[in-house]
């Protein structure tokens, strides 16, 4: 490519192409993401909070079912402390 121009262009346009986010992720990538604990996220499995698949021995968490469930929680109610 000779073309400064054109090797810019080319340049800028592959730094701006991302790959998709991913669909699904491991019980620790959704941990990290949810903030929930692998034994909470077990649980949430266990009752179908959560969806999941197996793909081999990995259980692979479906990323917008379970943002969405998450969101669907119920508010948390923070009391502020009792004064001295």
């Amino acid at each position: 490519m000779d073309n400064p121009e054109l090797r810019s262009l080319v340049t800028a346009r592959r730094a701006t192409i991302l790959p998709p986010p991913p669909k699904f992720a491991t019980i620790p990538h959704w941990c990290a993401m949810s903030g929930m604990s692998r034994t909470a996220t077990y649980y949430a499995l266990g009752r179908g909070d959560l969806k999941a698949i197996k793909v081999g021995a990995r259980t692979l968490i479906d990323i917008d079912t379970g943002l969405d469930w998450l969101r669907s929680q119920p508010a948390a109610q923070i009391r502020p402390p009792k004064a001295a």
